[in-house]
């Protein structure tokens, strides 16, 4: 069921429906001017700020002049705080609808319905405003062959608000740019590179990147390279590929600057191809003109007018190219000499020869360094001759008798660099963002802690508090994986193994008085640490049971 009316226009029938409410056909009672009003949710009033929000961008968005952006005709509210915009009634339908009938544009309508489309945007952008969610289905198409842009702005109307709850990310994964999948600030570079993925749809049929999920489509947006459109038009001018490659550049410094030198590119490349096809076309004509008839033997030397002939220009091409190809470079020329190789052969020689008798490594020197660095107060150096010094015998092999030794010093330096990690960083929560990556990382150390339980609960409370924020796209996407990944078991390897560990030793320290009072003084302390996990009770209780039968000192 529709409204009947909604503030001055009688309605008509839904023509849309989208994450932000329902767009209807409204008739203006007084004018009798069609327009469409788009109607949003009451819930959406209560969201802090909204009203200011609401009525500071919807001015912003009326001072937008352009005949390729559905024009913005008035706001308000009804008497049940329903909130709704009129705007331009555009009587035609959707490029998705366009696309999808043709399935593939010539590239000739490409190159003009994106002319529209950068229109568009640059008066957009030069007002300051960022469409971010541009795609077919918001590009209208009239009857006469316009572009129309619509639901501009509603994305930013909306970015610092949890209006996006309901109808998901800000954008559409098909379309959105490598920044935004990141959960990053739209930019005037995003809106374009939403559109090369529009210029890439028209002219192949199908977006840039696919997948099962939204998710699996933003990675990809993000970290896979697609194929070029050629591979499935190749007919498609080189000119025109290389722009939509360029407007798909992951790094947004690489795309066009802005709305505007895209304009000129696109007019640049319309004129060069129409300038090719025109000359084809002018030297077909010229050779027929007057009614003459085309000689018969078409590898004449020269056309009557003393210029050489198609089949001559085709042979003195490949000729020059032969002739070209055949030219060495210098560095080729400089190679294809043998002096020079057989000089670069005893080089070869000689560098083999001199690793085969380089001393191998000592490791009872080795080891004499890492003691005078592990003898120091701790540092830095701690880790490099781990790295340098003790990481290499272990690797070749070459430490059987000083195992036990190295290993010890290994731990040393793992320990003093565990211990490194926790130092207390005041800057670490700086942010909003800041504060949530450190509580997702709190979160799943609690998890690989054998928490589950307690790390699912945190995961989902630190979930609703993502979710209030429209930044956070990809992160939202991921925790919500996240948790249906978590399946409950606790991950306990690391706690049985020191459990079992220390039960072992306080078997084998039962006939030494003094080693059995350690172990079991160790033991009883794991005991206690554990005694409430329960991803260890069973090996928790096999322990007390240990330490009830062992004899006490």
């Amino acid at each position: 069921m529709h409204p009947d009316q909604v503030g001055p226009y009688r309605i008509e029938r839904r023509v849309g429906a989208g994450g932000m409410g329902n767009v209807y056909l409204g008739i203006h009672k007084v004018t009798g001017k069609k327009a469409a009003v788009k109607v949003l949710p009451p819930a959406m009033a209560r969201e802090d700020g909204f009203v200011q929000r609401f009525q500071r961008e919807v001015e912003s968005l009326r001072k937008l002049s352009n005949r390729h952006i559905v024009e913005l005709y008035e706001d308000g509210a009804t008497d049940d705080s329903t909130f709704y915009y009129s705007m331009e009634y555009v009587d035609g339908s959707t490029l998705t609808a366009e696309i999808m009938e043709r399935r593939r544009l010539p590239w000739k309508e490409v190159i003009e319905f994106a002319l529209q489309i950068a229109s568009a945007l640059k008066a957009a952008h030069d007002a300051g405003i960022v469409h971010r969610d541009i795609k077919p289905s918001n590009l209208l198409l009239t009857k006469d062959r316009t572009i129309k842009l619509t639901d501009f702005g509603v994305a930013s109307l909306f970015a610092m608000s949890r209006l996006t709850r309901t109808g998901g990310i800000v954008g559409t994964a098909e379309y959105m740019s490598p920044e935004q999948a990141r959960g990053q600030r739209a930019a005037r570079r995003s809106d374009l590179y939403s559109l090369g993925a529009v210029m890439y749809v028209m002219l192949t049929g199908r977006p840039p990147f696919t997948g099962p999920t939204a998710n699996d489509i933003l990675q990809k947006h993000q970290f896979s390279q697609f194929d070029k459109p050629s591979r499935y038009v190749p007919e498609i001018p080189r000119l025109l590929e290389d722009l939509v490659c360029q407007l798909l550049e992951k790094d947004p410094a690489k795309r066009p600057h802005d709305a505007l030198v895209l304009m000129k590119r696109l007019e640049q490349i319309r004129s060069r191809l129409q300038f090719q096809e025109e000359n084809a076309d002018s030297r077909t004509i010229d050779r027929s003109a007057g009614g003459e008839t085309m000689p018969p033997d078409f590898h004449e030397a020269e056309t009557p007018s003393g210029e050489p002939g198609p089949a001559t220009m085709v042979r003195n091409m490949m000729r020059d190219e032969a002739t070209a190809a055949m030219v060495k470079s210098p560095v080729a020329q400089f190679f294809d000499n043998i002096f020079v190789l057989l000089a670069m052969l005893a080089f070869i020689i000689v560098v083999g020869y001199w690793l085969s008798r380089r001393p191998k490594t000592d490791p009872e020197q080795n080891l004499i360094s890492a003691r005078a660095v592990l003898s120091q107060p701790a540092g830095p150096a701690w880790m490099r001759a781990r790295d340098e010094y003790l990481q290499p015998l272990l690797d070749e092999g070459v430490s059987s008798e000083y195992d036990a030794e190295i290993h010890a010093l290994i731990d040393k330096a793992d320990q003093y660099e565990f211990t490194r990690s926790l130092r207390a960083d005041s800057r670490s929560s700086a942010s909003a963002v800041s504060e949530i990556e450190r509580l997702i990382r709190k979160t799943f150390d609690l998890y690989n802690d054998g928490d589950a339980a307690t790390a699912r609960d945190q995961l989902r409370l630190i979930l609703d508090v993502a979710r209030s924020d429209d930044r956070n796209v990809f992160l939202v996407e991921f925790l919500e994986s996240t948790l249906k990944q978590w399946d409950g078991k606790p991950l306990a390897n690391g706690r049985d193994e020191l459990l079992q560990m220390l039960m072992s030793r306080v078997t084998a320290a039962a006939d030494d008085p003094d080693e059995l009072t350690t172990a079991r003084a160790a033991l009883q302390a794991a005991v206690t640490i554990y005694r409430n996990d329960e991803a260890v009770q069973k090996q928790v209780e096999e322990a007390q049971r240990l330490l009830n039968t062992s004899p006490a000192e």
